[in-house]
């Protein structure tokens, strides 16, 4: 029997996972406000440009490699729609940004294209294609100048019942290997919320544990001080707080989005292996 024809709806349009390059210092009266971006998009990266009129709130966006449109069942000027807001809103995070930058970007955001769309809304998973590699090196540029070396995996499936906690992530140091707990794959999880897990892993072997007192201390203060350097920490952390009850209910993930090691998920519980923590 023939599958009806798949709906391409705006709603799974996604551009790819995307990464500025470094922030050039800008004037307060600067005019033309230009940023090179990677994009990586079904295992290639493709690189663009950004540009940004201040006085006249205009934007200009370029994708270098046209093999890029091929990757969407939509029209360019749709992929493109898309790829701009998901670039303005990652502009509008980074704490450098200049102030009347950053009120360009809003008001272009609120009364155009977007109007009527959150500026604040949350990015998550559902909005994704997870690729925790990506993520890794992502993180790793920006946050520890490409000094930490490991792998990293999704944590193994284990059924077990009257599940009443679960850890995040864990790190193995002897291994150098980082696994991430299954559940974080749901499409209600934060950006940030798997962002953070995988970064306070990272910190592991950043800020390796320390002995005091003759006893070995993880968590100790300068891996709390490089561990809060994250730039959604607070917003990570108090979304943990409010919802890991809905984390802890019986989940279904619907799809596999990370091209490696990604588990199929069923409606049951899980649990990964206690590594170093």
């Amino acid at each position: 029997m023939k599958k009806a024809p798949t709906c391409i709806s705006k709603k799974s349009l996604r551009p790819g996972s995307v990464v500025f390059g470094p922030n050039r210092e800008t004037t307060k009266n600067i005019q033309i406000y230009s940023r090179v971006f990677r994009c990586r998009k079904d295992g290639f990266d493709f690189m663009g440009q950004i540009r940004i009129d201040v006085q006249c709130v205009k934007f200009g966006l370029e994708v270098f490699n046209a093999k890029y449109f091929d990757s969407f069942d939509a029209s360019k000027n749709r992929v493109l729609e898309s790829l701009e807001k998901l670039l303005l809103r990652k502009l509008i995070s980074e704490k450098k940004m200049p102030v009347t930058l950053r009120e360009s970007i809003r008001v272009y955001l609120s009364e155009n294209k977007f109007k009527g769309e959150s500026l604040l809304k949350v990015e998550t998973i559902d909005d994704l294609e997870i690729n925790l590699k990506e993520m890794f090196d992502q993180l790793n540029v920006e946050y520890f100048g490409n000094k930490i070396k490991g792998n990293i995996e999704w944590g193994k499936i284990v059924n077990k019942k009257n599940l009443t906690s679960f850890r995040f992530g864990s790190y193995d140091p002897g291994k150098q290997l980082i696994r991430v707990h299954p559940r974080l794959q749901q499409s209600f999880v934060p950006r940030s919320v798997l962002e953070l897990t995988i970064y306070h892993e990272m910190c592991h072997q950043w800020a390796p544990m320390k002995r005091k007192k003759g006893m070995w201390v993880v968590h100790h203060a300068e891996f709390k001080e490089k561990e809060r350097c994250y730039r959604f920490y607070k917003e990570a952390r108090s979304w943990e707080k409010e919802n890991w009850k809905k984390l802890m209910e019986p989940s279904r993930v619907d799809s596999a989005k990370d091209n490696v090691g990604t588990p199929a998920l069923a409606t049951e519980t899980f649990k990964i292996k206690t590594l170093a923590g």
